[in-house]
């Protein structure tokens, strides 16, 4: 054998090997029948989202200047005339767009009464419109007789929007029952038999299930079981069944063919079943909600809100849970760790009353931290409980040390002047006070005779916004009393500058440099408009009397 053979052999042989290895090892990564029906069962579709109709177009406003004028204050008579005339001197305004103009404006009751006054009255287009001002001035009954029969040519989406709108969902419903509206979409028709089935509408369920594709079923299957339970129709209860996640159909199958008792069978599987997050999700889609709840509790005990299990029980709580959920809620934030007592007393506050919330959250082990203080303090604003207020603010104010998103979370708002330029300084002090609060603290500072106080505040507001008059104007005061006019000179400057052309501060502003005759032939011009404003009149007698004209003066103010 040659040599070049015995290679070609060597390099044949390595090859089987290395695919024979390559073989096993993909066998050994294949996942086993337990990771694949693991991963089956999980193979669970999310639930659909709720259906939203579509909001209504709403038709630019009217252009017309004439009937934008009367918008908000002629009458329904007043507004159709107007109307009439425009379009008969062929400027074209429709009736939807004074309509809408009107609800727009708060005029629901005139915008009807318009309405009925023109001759497109009962048009499809205005169908939605009278609708909405039907149920905007309260004539709910009405507005339902008007959902029952719209004219024809109104879209179809407009009648599902507007029965949504009223909340008459029956009556849409009842629509799709009778062929008068389409069965779809898909998502209508679930929210529709979820509707009803809620509302124990069992007759529009049915009919809804005709016209149905069955589309619905497929989204829901735990509402497709449920109906077909109840009415006991087993083969759709089945068919049902077959729709459900693999690993909980022969479950479903055996409570189903047991007849009698069903619910309670079920009912008493799920509580015993090891899978507590899953066992709630299953009681909860039976209507067992109070079992849902009380098995996610049991199973949360031991975890931080965080957790899917907490964060679902806290969603199936709502926003006001029963006393017992409140008591357990309480439980939780005394137990684990700080972080986990703050985490589950952030889940807490704002599920309780206020009042009842803030009293107990005093008397927490954690009352005095920061993190506590702020939500005391928030609770206590809820509650209007001021005095709590101030004192949780003197506590948070009383010299520690406050992280700059402790300090954004006070609301200065709410607090008294004293506490609020504290809050102020504060916030300075942290670089993250905003321009208004520095002004507020230079007000203060002149307030109570600070000068340099004022400067300090007003110099850093007046970098950041120059053209502030009024901030210019108490610059100058600040700099007079402090420096003397020859300091102050330069910001009436800049505050005359930036003051109206024709109005008193810009007189007194010309007062103040020295420029008397301007400032007295801007008085006389403004007391023109207005001989009446005693204010004009004593500047003017005071301008006089410095420019040594004290006759004149004197007759200015005489009565």
């Amino acid at each position: 054998m040659t040599a070049a053979r015995r290679h070609a052999r060597i390099a044949v042989g390595l090859s089987l090997a290395l695919g024979a290895a390559c073989v096993l090892g993909g066998l050994w990564l294949l996942p086993g029948r337990t990771e694949v029906a693991t991963a089956a069962d999980r193979a669970v579709p999310s639930p659909p989202r709720r259906f939203v109709p579509p909001a209504p177009a709403r038709p630019a406003a009217a252009a017309e200047p004439s009937l934008a004028a009367l918008i908000h204050a002629a009458s329904a008579p007043a507004l159709a005339e107007e109307t009439a005339r425009l379009n008969a001197a062929g400027r074209p305004v429709t009736t939807l767009q004074v309509a809408w103009d009107l609800l727009a404006a708060g005029r629901a009751g005139v915008a009807l009464a318009y309405v009925a006054l023109r001759p497109d009255r009962d048009a499809p287009a205005l169908w939605p419109v009278r609708l909405r001002l039907l149920k905007a001035t309260g004539r709910r009954d009405d507005a339902a007789t008007l959902l029952a029969s719209p004219p024809a040519g109104v879209a179809p989406h407009d009648v599902v929007a507007a029965g949504y709108a009223l909340d008459r969902a029956d009556l849409i419903a009842a629509a799709i029952a009778k062929g008068a509206l389409p069965a779809e979409p898909a998502a209508l028709m679930l929210d529709l038999i979820r509707r009803m089935d809620a509302a124990d509408r069992r007759d529009l369920v049915a009919a809804l299930d005709r016209r149905s594709t069955g589309a619905w079923r497929r989204a829901d299957p735990w509402l497709a079981l449920r109906i077909a339970t109840r009415a006991a129709d087993t083969p759709a209860a089945l068919r049902a069944i077959d729709l459900l996640p693999p690993g909980e159909r022969d479950k479903a199958r055996e409570t189903l063919l047991t007849r009698t008792g069903a619910r309670a069978a079920l009912r008493t599987l799920w509580l015993a079943e090891p899978d507590r997050a899953a066992a709630a999700e299953k009681l909860l889609a039976a209507g067992f909600r109070a079992d849902a709840i009380a098995t996610l509790r049991t199973l949360a005990a031991t975890l931080s809100p965080g957790a899917p299990a907490a964060q679902r029980l806290l969603y199936l709580m709502g926003p006001r849970p029963r006393p017992a959920d409140l008591a357990w809620l309480r439980d939780r934030t005394l137990t684990g760790d700080a972080a986990d007592q703050r985490a589950w007393i952030a889940a807490y506050a704002p599920r309780d009353r206020p009042a009842a919330a803030l009293a107990f959250l005093s008397r927490h082990p954690l009352a005095q931290s920061n993190a506590l203080l702020l939500t005391r303090l928030s609770l206590a604003d809820s509650a209007g409980d001021t005095a709590t207020a101030g004192t949780i603010v003197a506590t948070l104010l009383d010299g520690r040390a406050l992280a700059p998103g402790e300090l954004r979370a006070i609301d200065p708002r709410a607090l008294p002047p004293g506490p609020a330029q504290l809050l102020a300084r504060r916030r300075i002090a942290a670089g993250i006070a905003t321009p208004a609060e520095r002004l507020d603290l230079a007000w203060a500072a002149w307030n109570r005779g600070d000068a340099p106080g004022t400067i300090a505040q007003l110099t850093p507001y007046l970098a950041d916004r120059p053209q502030d008059a009024v901030a210019l104007r108490l610059m100058a005061d600040a700099q007079a009393k402090a420096g003397g006019t020859t300091a102050a000179r330069p910001y009436w400057e800049r505050a005359l500058a930036a003051s109206p052309d024709a109005d008193r501060t810009r007189a007194e502003l010309l007062d103040r440099l020295g420029r008397r005759a301007e400032a007295l032939r801007l008085v006389e011009t403004l007391r023109a408009n207005a001989p009446a404003d005693r204010r004009l009149a004593a500047l003017q007698a005071r301008l006089l009397i410095a420019m040594g004209q004290p006759g004149r003066a004197r007759a200015v103010l005489a009565p």
